[in-house]
C-alpha cells in the first residue's frame, strides 16, 4: 500500500504547471545526434510523445521500426516522416501488445528483416476504464503495459546482445509509486480499478527492467526505466465521469509531448547515460523507485510467473 505522503505528492505534482520545453541543461550532445546505421525498435510511436520521439530519431538518421496495432496511424507516421525528408527512415510493423500471438509474429518479422537492433523502446501504454480479458485470458491493462513488452523484449534480447552496445528503454509512470504487485491477483479479478491495474503493471515493468539489467551485466546491453513526467497524451481518452475530468487537468497543466519525447530519446542515445543500467529515471534525474521494484524476491517471482504466462505461445 502506498504511503499517504506518496499519494499526496503525486496529486500535488499533477496540479503544478510542468516544464513547457526540454531542459537545456540536459541537451543531447551534438556528437550523439548522428544515428546513421542504427536501428531502433519502438512501440507506442503513433501518438503523442512517442510520435515526436520517432521523428527526432529519424531526423538524427536512425532507421526506426515502429510497432503498433493501428495500421492507419502507422501508415500516416511513415508518410509524414518520408515527406519531411529527414536523414533516417521509418517502417511500420503490426503488433498488438494485448495479444501475445501478435507479439510473437511481429518479433519474428523484425528478426528476419533486421540484422541488428541498437535500441528497443517500449513506450506503448493503455489505461483501460473497465476490466477486459483478451482472447488469451489476460487482463488488457496487464497485457499491454507489462506482459506484451516483457515478451517482446525477451524475443529480441539475443539480437540486442549481438548488436551491443545496445539499450533498452521501458517507459513507465510515476503511478508505479502507488502500485503493489499482487501475485495472488495479477489479473485484477477482484476489485478492478483503472489506476490500481495500471500502477501494478508499471511497477512490474520497473521490477522487470531492474532485474533484467542485472541479468545483462557484461553483455554491453543496458536496461533502464523512465517516468517521462506529466505529459499531454491520449492515455486517458477512454476515461469517463469523474476520472474523465483528469483530461481537462492534463490539457491545462501537462508538459507538451516534446518534453517527454526528449527524455525518451536522451535515455535511448545520449552519452549522458552511457553504461548506466538498472535505474529508474524520473523526468531528468535518477531516483529510487517503489521498493518492490528493487526487491530480489519480487523480481524472481515476477520472472517466474511471466515466463509461465508466455510459455504456451
Amino acid at each position: 500500500m502506498a504511503s499517504i505522503g506518496k499519494q499526496v505528492g503525486l496529486v500535488l505534482n499533477t496540479f503544478i504547471p510542468q516544464r513547457r520545453t526540454p531542459d537545456p541543461r540536459h541537451a543531447i550532445p551534438e556528437s550523439d545526434r548522428n544515428l546513421s546505421g542504427k536501428t531502433v525498435v519502438f512501440t507506442g510511436g503513433t501518438d503523442g510523445m512517442g510520435h515526436v520521439a520517432v521523428e527526432m530519431l529519424c531526423n538524427m538518421g536512425a532507421r526506426v521500426v515502429l510497432l503498433g496495432r493501428n495500421e492507419a496511424k502507422g501508415a500516416a507516421v511513415v508518410r509524414d516522416i518520408a515527406s519531411a525528408d529527414g536523414r533516417g527512415a521509418v517502417e511500420f510493423q503490426l503488433c498488438d501488445l494485448a495479444s501475445m500471438a501478435s507479439v510473437r509474429v511481429c518479433a519474428e518479422r523484425v528478426l528476419t528483416e533486421h540484422s541488428r537492433i541498437d535500441v528497443l523502446v517500449n513506450c506503448a501504454g493503455a489505461n483501460v476504464p473497465e476490466r477486459i480479458v483478451t482472447e488469451e485470458g489476460f487482463e488488457t491493462t496487464w497485457a499491454i503495459n507489462y506482459l506484451g513488452p516483457f515478451l517482446l523484449t525477451t524475443l529480441l534480447l539475443e539480437r540486442l546482445k549481438r548488436s551491443a552496445p545496445a539499450r533498452i528503454v521501458n517507459v513507465s509512470s510515476d503511478t508505479e509509486a502507488l502500485g503493489h504487485i499482487d501475485f495472488d491477483d495479477l489479473q485484477t479479478e477482484h476489485g478492478y480499478g483503472t489506476m490500481k491495474s495500471y500502477a501494478q503493471a508499471k511497477l512490474a515493468l520497473n521490477a522487470f527492467t531492474i532485474d533484467l539489467a542485472g541479468r545483462l551485466e557484461g553483455t554491453g546491453v543496458t536496461a533502464n526505466c523512465l517516468n517521462p513526467g506529466f505529459i499531454s497524451s491520449n492515455l486517458l481518452r477512454d476515461m469517463q465521469g469523474v476520472q474523465g475530468l483528469f483530461r481537462y487537468v492534463m490539457r491545462v497543466f501537462a508538459s507538451p509531448a516534446a518534453v517527454g519525447a526528449d527524455r525518451i530519446v536522451r535515455l535511448a542515445i545520449s552519452s549522458e547515460y552511457q553504461g548506466v543500467t538498472g535505474t529508474y529515471v524520473s523526468e531528468d534525474a535518477i531516483v529510487a523507485p517503489n521498493p518492490e521494484a528493487q526487491d530480489p524476491a519480487v523480481q524472481e517471482k515476477l520472472m517466474q510467473v511471466s515466463e509461465s504466462a508466455i510459455a504456451g505461445g
